[in-house]
């Protein structure tokens, strides 16, 4: 919902305190609320002297005087939207350039606006310890009658400074505390009147939470006040003189005073509405999700690639972010860890065991070299480091460990194929172990592996896409595949024409920041899909059925039209189309063993077009004419460590598709999210076909 204004923070009337509209108000479901009023709240309550609804972007005051557009952008002032020109503005303490921004998906599809913080270190989102807001102009007092409506969002404890103990102060009048929430170090009180005198309305505060208050004062019946849709105090007795306003939000006036919450929605009267008002107005605001709310933590092991990916790229921070936006979840951190000598979580150059024919080493469980089956192996001293991080972990982060990340395959891709039932067995066994350290002894957390990179021998690589393809296969194992294609990337570092798809230089080992960071938007949605299935919900239920479920389109079927013509069809996921952009109508990374199998090859002959028939079929040309039957005869795309590179895979149309209201990741999070997901890497060679499909 936004509004027509007719002068800066003036919004147009159009009687009966009604406010001209340009958009259609936004409708509750069962993802954006818990089925409240769709009408303004100056209509269900009428006579607000001031009305601030950040649940959109608009209700931000942006460059301009204009209401901001789009999620993410900083304003300057929360707008008023009684049309009193009443704005909220910022209240800092101490001094500070941070501007408030608005972020989405925190209450299901509504959002709210805080001031994000980029402290090193912090428990994500992090807010600014010293920002809130301000009213300068309320005439709240203790001897006169005043309603407040107040909508509000911790995703932390307090954090980053020495006052992080203090309870969080939800408003203050003049230097005076109202109403405040215990911190970490607190019983999880919420108090009215802290001080002498206060009065403790409830004990079951948690953590993380969205809460409503209503809080209705006049000097002659006192306080009543209203949690929720609960009524929790009532004619409370209060006597501080004269004390008057400014009314401050989320701060207590002081130094780093910030409650470091996410502000909803606020309004206050200027009198004490009466039984039935208070009612209508609970109603209203079950438009919100209210009560405990949850985080997730990420747990990521690997190599050097995941190193980059997690610590230098922020690639895993990206996919915790992405996976909160699409469930509705509060908080989202990764535990990702390198360099100490007995504690962290990835090793560079470390396979989960011994990489004996390539000599490099690898103890995430150790190979006792007796020929003894992995599953009674033990960890080594890397897997031992994974267990020292994972205590190191608080109990109550623990408790939001959801997920376990594998940007993993590197020297593991290097061993020979014959060892296929060995390196199933030890990955299985590490991540038995794994989950056992996180108290999963129901397979309940998902491990997410991607398609290995374009690195290894021939035959290394293609067993490892194997194993993954086998494990996945198994779903008691829990174990998805958040990214099937990896090999449309560029080395690190590389030089990168994007008007030709060409990369030159880079260290062919290591894949480049932009694409770890875009594996990570394109995995996502898969891992918040998987997390939704296995009963992980948080503000958001359920899901748009458009958005992709298993990171993109797949081949499921490859006729061979004659000796050097392949027709393949494609199952989309969430597009309707194919796209052959850059160098994939060369046919890059499509090649057929002509003969052979894996471990024992065939000759590979790659293709040199790759066509667009219709939306689910491509045409590819070899560069030679096949000489097996075409049952003897299998494509790969692509065969071992090739490298397809970036902007050079056959991809869907998926960000051409129209999503949902309030479901369009690249206006929520950032156009890097309009993405096509490419067409995924086989894990096995796909047998060809004499007969079309």
């Amino acid at each position: 919902m936004s509004l027509v204004f007719v002068q800066p923070g003036h919004a147009m009337g159009v009687g009966n305190n009604m406010l001209a509209l340009y958009a259609p108000l936004q409708s509750s479901t069962t993802s954006s609320g818990s089925g409240g009023s769709s009408s303004p709240l100056i209509q269900a309550v009428p006579g607000a002297t001031g009305w601030w609804d950040a649940s959109s972007p608009a209700g931000l005051l942006g460059p301009g005087n204009s209401p901001v557009t789009v999620w993410n952008s900083a304003g300057t002032a929360l707008i008023d939207l009684s049309g009193n020109g009443q704005n909220l503005v910022p209240f800092y303490s101490p001094t500070s350039s941070t501007l408030p921004e608005g972020s989405s998906h925190l209450s299901g599809l509504l959002g709210g606006v805080g001031y994000p913080a980029t402290t090193a270190g912090l428990l994500q989102p992090a807010l600014d310890p010293g920002s809130g807001w301000q009213l300068p102009g309320s005439v709240a007092s203790a001897t006169s009658s005043w309603t407040w409506y107040l909508v509000w969002s911790r995703p932390n404890w307090r954090q980053g400074i020495s006052f992080d103990a203090n309870p969080i102060t939800l408003l203050t009048m003049g230097s005076q505390p109202i109403l405040q929430v215990d911190s970490y170090s607190g019983a999880n009180r919420l108090v009215l009147f802290p001080g002498t005198g206060q009065v403790v309305i409830n004990s079951n505060m948690t953590r993380r939470h969205t809460h409503s208050i209503v809080i209705r004062y006049s000097p002659a019946s006192g306080t009543d006040l209203w949690l929720d849709n609960t009524q929790v105090a009532q004619s409370v007795p209060w006597s501080p003189g004269t004390l008057s306003g400014p009314i401050l939000l989320l701060h207590d006036g002081t130094l780093y005073g910030a409650a470091q919450c996410w502000l909803h929605e606020a309004a206050e009267w200027n009198q004490a509405l009466s039984d039935s008002e208070i009612s209508a107005l609970i109603t209203y605001v079950n438009r919100w999700v209210r009560g405990a709310r949850k985080g997730l933590y990420l747990i990521i092991n690997g190599q050097s690639n995941a190193i980059n990916y997690s610590m230098n790229d922020g690639a895993a921070a990206l996919l915790a972010q992405g996976i909160a936006w699409y469930l509705g979840v509060l908080a989202y951190n990764v535990l990702a860890t390198t360099g100490s000598p007995t504690s962290y979580t990835m090793q560079s150059g470390h396979g989960i065991y011994v990489v004996t024919s390539a000599g490099y080493p690898g103890s995430f469980v150790q190979d006792p070299g007796d020929g003894s089956n992995p599953s009674g192996w033990s960890l080594g001293a890397d897997g031992l480091a994974v267990q020292q991080a994972v205590a190191g972990l608080p109990a109550e982060d623990l408790s939001d460990l959801c997920a376990i990340v594998w940007p993993w395959n590197e020297t593991d891709s290097l061993r020979q194929y014959s060892e296929y039932a060995t390196f199933e067995a030890a990955a299985l066994r590490f991540l038995s172990l794994l989950r056992a350290m996180l108290g999963d002894t129901s397979n309940r957390i998902p491990l997410v592996w991607w398609n290995g990179i374009p690195y290894g021998s021939a035959d290394g690589i293609t067993m490892h896409r194997q194993v993954v393809q086998s494990i996945v296969s198994n779903a008691a194992q829990n174990v998805i595949v958040g990214n099937p294609q990896t090999s449309d990337s560029n080395p690190r570092g590389s030089s990168w024409d994007p008007t030709t798809g060409i990369a030159t230089g880079g260290d062919s080992s290591h894949r480049d920041s932009a694409d770890n960071l875009r594996f990570a938007m394109l995995a996502a949605p898969v891992v918040a899909q998987a997390l939704l299935s296995g009963g992980y919900t948080d503000s958001i239920t359920t899901l748009p059925g458009v958005l992709p479920k298993v990171g993109g389109p797949s081949i499921v079927h490859v006729y061979m039209q004659s000796a050097t013509t392949l027709i393949v069809t494609v199952v989309h996921d969430g597009g309707n189309d194919l796209v052959v952009p850059l160098q994939a109508v060369t046919g890059i990374g499509f090649a057929v063993m002509d003969g052979g199998t894996p471990g024992s090859d065939g000759t590979i002959i790659s293709a040199i077009s790759c066509q667009r028939v219709d939306a689910t079929h491509l045409q590819i040309v070899l560069s030679s004419p096949l000489l097996y039957a075409a049952s003897t005869c299998q494509l790969f795309y692509p065969f071992g460590p090739v490298q397809i590179g970036r902007g050079n895979a056959v991809t869907d149309n998926f960000s051409t598709i129209a999503m949902p209201a309030g479901w369009d990741a690249g206006a929520d999070l950032g156009t890097g999210w309009s993405l096509n997901f490419p067409l995924g890497a086989t894990f096995s060679g796909i047998p060809l076909s004499s007969t079309p499909s």
